[in-house]
């Protein structure tokens, strides 16, 4: 998703919050300082606390690796032949969206403009030097403030004149026109966001209580002052993002207040029961942040089962390709560990134009060699896509910094490493599992009621993968009543393929629905057998993992195999 539209969509959850806040618990008081500056500062909250990210020490998440093949989609599409549908679903709805607050956002930003551009052109030709009051004939309006000057109707007479004139320059002493021209920005950005309008209502109403209390204190009667509004009730307005004296909407509530009891000064405490709505909004979006980021770089988190790998005091096994280790006791680690790692690929991987303007993308998967210096070396193509996006994926893998090296035994010793990054044009991505976990201990041979994780030959489907695929394919059926339901999703199942090729142990590490759960849960269960695989020549147990995505839309499969690093 967009990062500006993302953001103005946490900026949209933050405001009803505030409001909450102020219209159950301080829009009744008439400390009027003390709710112009609670607006202010909620409109200046939503808009800081979606960049705010907390940091947590949790430990990260490392992905089960077995034999994984990902990229299983299932589509089940509406029943309906609507033709618009076709259209949303090729341009892309959130694209749409998108293009449609850009518009709302270049309009409202186009109307602000000319209204504070003729304001100005009135103040530079009506302008009279020492004299900040402008009179304006054929208008209908009674008063308002904009840019320093009162603007008032010439028709009023001599009374009316002075005692609006007197309320208007309450509003520039409090400078309240900036706080208008804050709020418009504000609706510029959030007009589709109805609580805009709702807090600025708000803060127009706070501002002519506050101008009346002043006018009020400064010895004019309640009874002529209330009057005066009823007299110029009736007039229009001319210009919205100003303060004006008549607004008829506003009427009533000025009277009311004018006259009611003035709230205590522990009144003000009530402030304090906003915090605990800032804490909630930043956890909410500090676990966006992480979301996020997580389908940024294409990682999965899941919890493991118990049995997923060996024991913790358990010696794990070595495995060894040429001169390079592929497991060890300590695995390599990048400084500032596996988030750092994402992070760099991410900040530093570049999407190259060309790719961009063929519509060219896809997940490249690079091989590379730390050597027991933590240098990178060796760095290859083990799937490409295209040779722009390989090239720049290789570039970037290569240039990464030293990491802590590999241990064996308590020797630093070179180990081969495995970095998936794709590239996608709605977002950047780079997709950077962390190192797999080690293998079972090496008592896992025939007969072991522990599978192994990595072994020498691996199992295969009858046929392959695109076999396997197409099994899953044409065998599983979308739920109706997930379909009803809009329900989507990733279903992660996990299972063993025994020495026998029998599919066993079936289990699911992330579900969806139970009715779609339960669907991929029977798809795999009816697995024909599979070549099993082998470790040193002998048929052994191995764990096998199927990502199974169930998407209402238009059908796409993709079938991207991660070997085993």
């Amino acid at each position: 998703m967009n990062p500006l539209f993302l953001y103005m969509l946490k900026v949209a959850i933050a405001l009803p919050a505030f409001y909450l806040v102020y219209n159950l618990f301080l829009s009744r008081d008439t400390m009027y300082s003390r709710n112009r500056f609670f607006i202010l500062l909620s409109l200046l909250l939503s808009l800081v606390l979606p960049l705010i990210t907390i940091q947590t020490k949790q430990p990260l998440d490392i992905q089960f690796f077995g034999k994984d093949l990902t990229g299983v989609v299932i589509n089940g599409t509406r029943e309906t032949s609507d033709a618009g549908q076709g259209f949303f679903a090729s341009v892309g709805i959130i694209r749409m969206l998108f293009i449609i607050y850009l518009s709302g956002i270049i309009l409202l930003g186009l109307k602000l403009l000319t209204e504070m551009v003729h304001l100005l052109l009135i103040v530079s030709r009506k302008k009279i030097n020492g004299n900040r009051v402008i009179r304006l004939a054929g208008n209908k309006v009674s008063g308002f403030t904009a840019f320093g000057h009162i603007f008032i109707d010439e028709v009023l007479s001599a009374g009316d004149e002075e005692e609006i004139i007197r309320h208007e320059q309450k509003h520039l002493d409090l400078k309240h026109f900036f706080d208008i021209i804050f709020m418009e920005l504000i609706k510029i950005f959030q007009w589709f966001n109805p609580i805009v309008y709702l807090f600025d209502r708000s803060l127009r109403a706070v501002h002519e209580f506050q101008a009346d209390e002043e006018c009020l204190n400064s010895g004019i009667p309640v009874v002529s002052y209330q009057g005066l509004m009823l007299n110029q009730v009736f007039r229009t307005r001319v210009f919205s993002a100003t303060s004006r004296f008549s607004n008829p909407t506003l009427i009533k509530k000025r009277m009311i207040m004018m006259t009611k009891k003035r709230s205590k000064a522990l009144a003000n405490l009530k402030m304090l029961l906003v915090l605990p709505f800032v804490v909630l909004l930043l956890i909410i979006f500090s676990t966006c942040a992480k979301k996020s980021f997580d389908s940024f770089t294409g990682s999965e988190t899941l919890s493991p089962p118990e049995n997923a790998v060996a024991a913790e005091n358990s010696q794990p096994t070595s495995v060894k390709e040429g001169d390079a280790f592929v497991v060890v006791e300590e695995m390599p680690v990048f400084p500032g560990g596996d988030v750092a790692l994402l992070k760099y690929i991410a900040e530093n991987t570049q999407y190259p134009n060309e790719a961009k303007e063929n519509n060219i993308q896809g997940r490249v998967i690079i091989r590379f060699k730390i050597m027991d210096d933590g240098v990178v070396k060796d760095a290859s193509v083990i799937k490409g896509v295209n040779p722009l996006l390989d090239s720049e994926a290789l570039r970037v893998v290569s240039n990464l910094p030293s990491f802590q090296p590999g241990k064996q035994g308590g020797v630093a010793v070179p180990v081969w490493y495995m970095v998936p990054i794709t590239f996608a044009l709605s977002d950047k991505a780079a997709a950077v599992p962390p190192p797999p976990p080690p293998p079972p201990p090496a008592e896992g041979s025939k007969g072991s009621a522990e599978p192994f994780v990595v072994v020498e030959e691996m199992p295969m489907f009858p046929g392959g993968d695109a076999a396997l695929l197409k099994y899953l394919g044409d065998n599983t059926k979308y739920p109706e009543s997930a379909k009803v339901n809009g329900i989507t999703g990733r279903v992660i199942l996990r299972f063993c393929v025994t020495e026998t090729g029998a599919v066993d142990r079936i289990s699911i590490l992330k579900g969806v629905d139970p009715a779609i759960d339960a669907e991929a849960f029977r798809v795999v269960s009816s697995l024909p057998s599979f070549q099993p695989g082998k470790q040193g020549g002998v048929a052994v147990p191995v764990w096998y993992m199927v990502p199974v995505t169930f998407a209402l839309g238009e059908p796409k499969t993709e079938a991207n195999q991660t070997p085993p690093a």
